[in-house]
């Protein structure tokens, strides 16, 4: 054996180990093979015992060092090679829990609690969320898609294992059934839901709605109305939706701000409705910067004026607030929709809805006022950005999108190049407050030859010159 270590062996156990000698001192240690056990061949050994001793065998200290490090190094890789492995088993083992606790069935109990989700679902506890709220649809949206999966496949019990091509037959079922409006507003909540539970570290997996296209979606703008169908409209209605109707083509604001608009954003001496809307009270920054200051009408006034100065106080229209706010929205849509039809305006396209088999396409409604008192004012010479400030648009795109060149438009710009056009009969409207004097002035109007008009309309814009 070399000169600075021999092997042996000890007892009857046949194992061999090596003696060494290491500055002066004598150490021993058992011989073991690659595979970590004991070694009973003195052929094994003395190759073992070879490779153990080629250190300490080394001609310089310098030779010496090198091999014991080299000896270190391989062991801490062997080591780093180890830690790694054992890390990779931990990972899959902390996926494999967190998938199977992001089960279908929780699956919007572990949205709700995520701090990355939207702003629209941080704004109610989950047992308060109004229904006809955005976290309210994105709620129904879920509640549909997991009822689809236990209904279609009932062996899928993770989020994680959800396919792509599930989440493509999924989608195909809500077009089969839906507008592509309603196609896209799932499309969206779904890629959310994952994209929102992946990044908080709920579940890990690929987003199986990633790859869907959204649906081709026409626009199927609500008609605006035209003034003698709003007359009808505020004449046939009764209650609190008379001042609804009025107040809807007025202001231009939305159901459900009409609903709950408080007497205290409405001041009667300055003529001048202010009110931040449902739909971006949550959203802005700076509330001065989103509130919408709007001219009371004086049509719109006469009505809110007799209404005595004792019920002046909290909403406008308490019944109705009281069931848009206690989710009744549904309800309140319905006798909207039966004042239409009473007065003779098609709520639905012909041919959709009903008996036709046809998905119903809504082609007038409350929405209507809104289209109506936009396209209104558009053909009154508003400036754009009064309208868009006033019905709480955000860019003036929107604003162009609920803008239509009526018939009296039309007239309007044509009577430039010919003569006017006889109006149409006027036809008797009940209850509708008519003033007579602007009767009377409305036919001189009509009957006066242009010149007339035209000094008539410079000597009061004089005149008004002087009253400011």
């Amino acid at each position: 054996m070399e000169k600075n270590g021999y092997i042996f062996t000890r007892g009857k156990s046949k194992r061999y180990y090596v003696q060494y000698y290491v500055n002066g001192k004598k150490y021993a240690a058992a011989l073991r093979d690659q595979d970590g056990q004991p070694i009973t061949s003195r052929k094994k050994a003395e190759y073992a015992a070879r490779d153990f001793l080629h250190p300490l065998e080394a001609a310089t200290k310098a030779d010496q060092l090198k091999k014991v490090r080299e000896a270190v190094e391989d062991a801490e890789a062997r080591a780093e090679r180890l830690a790694a492995a054992e890390a990779e088993r931990r990972r899959a083992e902390e996926e494999r829990t967190r998938n199977e606790r992001a089960k279908i069935a929780d699956g919007w109990r572990l949205f709700m609690l995520c701090p990355k989700r939207p702003a629209s679902c941080k704004r109610h506890a989950d047992a308060e969320i109004p229904r006809n709220s955005t976290a309210g649809n994105y709620r129904a949206y879920f509640e549909h898609f997991a009822a689809w999966m236990n209904e279609e496949r009932p062996k899928a019990i993770r989020l994680a294992d959800v396919s792509p091509d599930d989440a493509a037959d999924f989608m195909e079922h809500i077009r089969s059934r839906s507008a592509p409006g309603t196609f896209n507003k799932y499309l969206q909540f779904l890629r959310l839901l994952y994209d929102v539970l992946i990044k908080s570290g709920k579940l890990n997996t690929e987003n199986p709605f990633s790859e869907i296209d959204r649906a081709e979606q026409r626009y199927n703008s609500k008609k605006p109305l035209t003034r003698r169908q709003i007359v009808k409209l505020i004449s046939q209605a009764d209650g609190e939706l008379r001042l609804m109707i009025a107040l809807g083509y007025f202001t231009g604001l939305r159901q459900g701000d009409v609903c709950t608009l408080l007497w205290g954003e409405v001041d009667l001496e300055r003529g001048i409705i202010e009110r931040i809307t449902r739909k971006t009270e949550n959203t802005v920054r700076d509330p001065n910067d989103a509130i919408v200051k709007i001219g009371i009408a004086p049509y719109l006034a006469r009505m809110l004026a007799k209404i005595p100065t004792s019920k002046r106080k909290g909403y406008i229209l308490p019944e109705l607030a009281a069931m848009y706010l206690g989710d009744r929205e549904s309800a309140i849509n319905k006798r909207v929709c039966a004042l239409f039809t009473r007065c003779g305006i098609p709520v639905r396209r012909e041919g959709t809805g009903g008996d036709t088999g046809r998905r119903a396409i809504v082609e007038t409604g409350f929405h209507s006022l809104r289209y109506s008192y936009i396209s209104h004012h558009a053909e009154a010479g508003t400036p754009a950005p009064v309208i868009q400030k006033n019905s709480g648009h955000k860019n003036p795109a929107m604003t162009e999108h609920y803008m239509r060149i009526s018939d009296t438009a039309a007239v309007h710009y044509a009577a430039a190049l010919t003569l006017p056009a006889p109006e149409d009969d006027t036809i008797d409207v009940e209850a509708v407050e008519v003033e007579p004097e602007r009767e009377r002035l409305r036919q001189l109007a009509a009957s006066l030859p242009l010149e007339t008009v035209r000094r008539i309309l410079i000597e009061y814009a004089g005149h008004e010159i002087e009253l400011r």
